[in-house]
């Protein structure tokens, strides 16, 4: 690991809050990134930049636009993932709150100001969920559906039919209490966290309505390679925590859907038999979240689409995760460890 340019330890006293920010290969994000952290009016904290060894000149851009400030800190590691960033930008840091901020975000100016008010206002709350959205650029197939979801999140979670599931801000006492990030993983680690922190016992406060938006691929296509490159390297995750029936929901339409197809030669009436049940799952569970968004949706339209798009990603997540298993169990005969940089 290098450390470089304004350390944390600049005998200033150390604030209340520390923002880590790890990038990778965020040349063109990091200056915006490094804006919308500029912009919030909560002033008693730091920022800790973790470039995860980066090959596009992140490292560069950032020491420039940190050169002289003293409420920055940069680290460079090797190319490790996501969690080992986080986890280097927690060791230097020093508020005893931390909040893990992404480059593809923006957030809204009052966004730490209302999770500290958030964890003050509830003392046995070890983290804090802001939900959020994603920012739309385009007005697309793709945008339409993600509005849905994220609508119905918000419903259920102001109903009380689910609690907050994820968190972006933490107690800095908790999080080493934990052990930080899992940084065998490389997708998933954030869910993973949360996961122990709940299993932990602790409880998460949450603040209601749109606090960030998130910078998403905005066509299907895009979404769906994104989709199967995290299939392959989420399952690691699954495995850890024996999520056997989820690994089952996501690759079994696959499996099922390609057994179908074959079976069409073989035998044309069980190939179709498979295919219309697989079917019959797919529109009952579209239906199912259909019925739950419609009150919440504005763009109705959206629906015309929604099971092409629930479709795509079902495949492209199976898919990834089927590559991910099959390699996992050939290096496994083989004798090899497996880890996210080789799935």
């Amino acid at each position: 690991m290098q450390a470089a340019a304004h350390p944390g330890e600049l005998g200033r006293a150390a604030p209340r809050v520390s923002v880590v920010l790890p990038l990778y290969n965020s040349a063109r994000e990091v200056a915006s990134a490094l804006s919308e952290l500029d912009k919030q009016s909560y002033l008693d904290r730091e920022i800790v930049l973790v470039d995860d060894g980066s090959s596009d000149g992140t490292w560069e851009a950032a020491n420039v636009l940190t050169s002289g400030r003293n409420d920055v800190s940069l680290v460079r590691t090797a190319h490790s993932g996501p969690a080992h960033a986080r986890n280097e930008g927690l060791s230097i840091s020093r508020g005893e709150i931390v909040f893990f901020s992404e480059s593809d975000c923006v957030y809204d100016p009052a966004y730490i100001q209302r999770a500290v008010d958030a964890l003050d206002s509830n003392p046995e709350a070890a983290a804090v969920c802001l939900t959020g959205a994603p920012l739309v650029t385009r007005s697309t197939l793709a945008t339409g559906c993600i509005d849905i979801e994220n609508r119905v999140q918000h419903r259920q979670l102001e109903r009380g039919r689910i609690e907050p599931f994820y968190a972006w801000v933490f107690r800095r006492s908790v999080l080493l209490k934990l052990g930080g990030f899992d940084d065998r993983l490389f997708q998933g680690e954030d869910r993973d966290l949360f996961r122990r922190l709940k299993e932990a016992k602790y409880s998460v406060a949450w603040v209601p309505g749109v606090n960030w938006r998130h910078i998403r691929d905005q066509t299907l296509s895009q979404m769906a390679s994104k989709w199967f490159t995290r299939g392959r390297t989420r399952l690691l995750y699954l495995f850890k925590h024996r999520r056997t029936m989820d690994t089952l929901k996501a690759i079994l339409p696959v499996w099922a859907t390609a057994l179908g197809v074959l079976l069409l030669f073989l035998s044309p009436l069980v190939g179709a038999g498979v295919l219309v049940l697989v079917a019959a799952l797919f529109v009952g569970r579209t239906l199912q979240i259909m019925r739950i968004s419609w009150p919440v949706v504005e763009k109705r339209r959206s629906y015309l689409g929604y099971p092409i798009f629930i479709l795509v990603r079902n495949f492209s997540t199976g898919l990834g995760y089927s590559i991910a298993l099959v390699t996992i169990l050939k290096r496994r005969i083989q004798g090899k460890p497996t880890g996210w940089e080789n799935l």
